[in-house]
Formats: structure tokens, sequence, C-alpha cells
């Protein structure tokens, strides 16, 4: 599990980074770029992150709003593909509710790659490695096998994240370009960014966790929280391919 870049938002304001900001009905979208000239200092690697934050009530009145916005973020970083051949993957353990956003998701993300033969349209494979201790197989080397086995144009990946502050949790859906590293408290597994396999990565998540002198703590509303956000991701990856 990744941790939120929304945790080091105070640093980038009181170092006067670049902030983009728009305010919506009810939710708020943040545009962080980190350079080369301050990844050292946030710790964070360089690329775009965006952060779509909202309370309770807003994530559940303001739904299709936040799906619509959503998808304007991810066409941003679909500019370059004419065609894409997208793999999403579901990270997380689907028997732990608050790890289990990624596969929720995927879930409700329709998939037409056994149809390439047949369709126009750009081939979806949905891929969930759920954690080693099923499989025996970290998800890195499983992700590995089939990127080169299908060749997506693309790696969209959803996972639950970590906050270190109560104040970010359960509120924010975060997508940025800069990667993830699956199964993170594993030495074995390895980084997934735009360089590992030469192509695009894209990373959503939603700060599900707390993280609380090395304990980690949920809220009641976890489940309600994915059944919403999972909806809103899946609509919006749904309404991009479909």
């Amino acid at each position: 599990m990744k941790k939120v870049f929304i945790d080091s938002s105070k640093i980038i304001k009181d170092n006067l980074l670049k902030i983009d900001e728009a305010k919506y009905n009810g939710y708020i979208i943040t545009h962080f770029k980190v350079t080369t000239n301050n990844e050292k200092l946030l710790k964070k690697i360089k690329g775009d992150y965006y952060t779509i934050s909202f309370d309770y009530i807003s994530l559940q009145k303001r739904t299709k709003q936040i799906k619509k916005s959503l998808v304007k973020i991810l066409k941003l970083f679909f500019k370059n593909e004419n065609q894409p051949k997208p793999l999403i993957i579901g990270l997380g353990n689907s028997n732990i509710t608050c790890d289990s956003l990624g596969v929720t998701t995927t879930n409700k993300i329709m998939s037409n790659n056994q149809y390439n033969n047949f369709l126009n349209s750009p081939n979806v494979v949905i891929f969930n490695p759920e954690v080693i201790d099923k499989s025996g197989i970290s998800s890195f080397s499983l992700i590995e096998m089939v990127v080169k086995k299908l060749k997506p144009t693309v790696i969209i990946i959803i996972d639950t994240l970590v906050t270190n502050n109560e104040d970010n949790l359960n509120n924010h859906i975060e997508i940025n370009n800069t990667g993830i590293i699956p199964g993170s408290e594993l030495k074995e597994n390895k980084k997934i960014d735009s360089k590992t396999f030469n192509i695009p990565v894209i990373a959503i998540g939603v700060p599900l966790i707390f993280e609380y002198h090395k304990n980690l703590y949920t809220t009641p509303s976890v489940t309600n929280v994915i059944n919403l956000t999972s909806n809103i991701i899946s609509e919006a990856l749904n309404d991009i391919f479909f």
C-alpha cells in the first residue's frame, strides 16, 4: 500500500511550489507537479499528482459529478493514446475490507480482450494478482508475466492508500503517473512505473487506512466508502474505454 500524496501538501504550500486548484460544488480538484528540483525534498517521485477531495456527504450526493471530473483527469493521461490497450490491475487483499478497493473496483469494470478479433475498440484486460499469501508469487512477478504475454500499451493500477493524517482518511481519490510498488512491504517486489515495461503507468487510489505509531486503523464507514469510490472509478474507466 502506497502513502497518499496529499500528506505532503503542507510541505508543498510552505515551499511556495505551484498548485493548480479548482473548486466545485462539494469537492475540490488539486493538481500537484513534482519536478526533478523538488522530488528529494518531498520524497515523492516526479510527475503529475491529482487529488479529488470531498467530504462523506458529498461523496454520497455528488458521485456523478466526481466521476465526470475523474474522466477528465484520466483523459489527460491518455491524450497520446489513439487506441489504448489497457491492463487494469486491482491490487490488495480481497479478504480484508480496507485493502479491497482494487479488486472491488476491477470487478465492476468491463473487459473485452477475449473479443479482440471481433471488436474495433480498446482491448481491456482486468487482472487481480491478490497477495503473495494466496498465490505464493509476488504481485510484481505475476504482473510481469501478464505484461509480457499481452503487451498492453498502458497499465492502470488501483489500490488502497495509507495516510499519516487522520483528516485525509476516506476523503480523497488520488491519480498519478508516477507508479507504485505492489506489496511494498516485500523486498522482492519492485516498483512499476513508466520505465519498468516502457509503457505509461497510471495509479489510482483512495486513503482508507490510517497509520499511527506503526499501527493501522480504519473506520466503520470504510465499506460504504469503498462501494462509492469503486463505483466512481470503475464507471469513469468504463466511460473512457467503452
